[in-house]
């Protein structure tokens, strides 16, 4: 019986090794995952359910604009600077494509407590090395001193995609502004009810042709998101972005 209970808790500790375990080349650095994914968290620092969250985000943003922001965490930089080593797994997995080098490379080493962002050459117009040190200290750090690595990850790529789409970084201030400027007086949606259901009792004829029309639109939504992902395409990295700690 002793035997058969070592044996299950040696199998349980070479399986717990093998979900975190990966491949280095000579240089050290870490390879990508087989299948590809956007999402490598080699650290382990995220559940399933959180990595599957962040990589469809990516993965829908990769699918529809080609530009490719990868996660990668580490448990070690070993003798590597943090900017080192996450320029060199950007050019090493050719993180973007060829010839718009739109790739960007979240990367954090777990024991280290270091994080890097890496922005491509074709990208650093729109997210500036000054951008990601703000998400950096603004985003991700203050998520990760509380352990909440994937509020942090996906607050960090969700400003990312903003920044790429052309919306300017606007700080928590000129953020609550804009929300209070954009908020609407409770009682206009009052009088849209009311409004809406005399409408309903007047015309019911006009109301059940809108509830047809809005029934079906909400039914053919969904996502346009297309096979699997196969990897970089051959992007290159020059040094843009920041590096900070946690």
């Amino acid at each position: 019986m002793k035997k058969n209970l070592s044996l299950y808790f040696l199998f349980l500790i070479a399986l717990f090794n093998s979900a975190y375990s990966y491949d280095i080349d000579k240089k050290g650095i870490v390879q990508p995952m087989s299948p590809p994914q956007l999402v490598n968290d080699f650290a382990g620092m995220l559940n399933s359910a959180d990595k599957q969250s962040l990589e469809s985000k990516l993965l829908d943003y990769n699918n529809t604009t080609s530009t490719q922001i990868y996660i990668v965490t580490i448990e070690s930089l070993g003798d590597y600077a943090v900017e080192d080593y996450a320029l060199q797994v950007g050019r090493s997995w050719g993180i973007g494509q060829k010839d718009k080098n739109n790739g960007i490379l979240i990367l954090i080493s777990k024991e280290d407590r270091k994080i890097d962002i890496e922005v491509g050459y074709g990208l650093e117009s729109y997210v500036t090395d000054y951008d990601s040190k703000r998400i950096i200290d603004e985003l991700i750090t203050p998520a990760f001193k509380l352990e909440n690595y994937y509020a942090g990850l996906d607050a960090a790529t969700d400003k990312l995609i903003s920044l790429l789409q052309g919306t300017p970084y606007a700080s928590e201030t000129e953020a609550s502004q804009t929300t209070e400027a954009k908020e609407i007086p409770s009682y206009v949606f009052i009088i849209i009810i009311v409004l809406i259901i005399i409408l309903m009792i007047r015309f019911p004829i006009l109301a059940r042709i809108a509830f047809i029309v809005l029934s079906s639109g909400g039914s053919s939504s969904g996502s346009s998101r297309s096979g699997g992902f196969s990897g970089g395409g051959g992007g290159s990295f020059g040094g843009g972005g920041s590096s900070g700690s946690w």
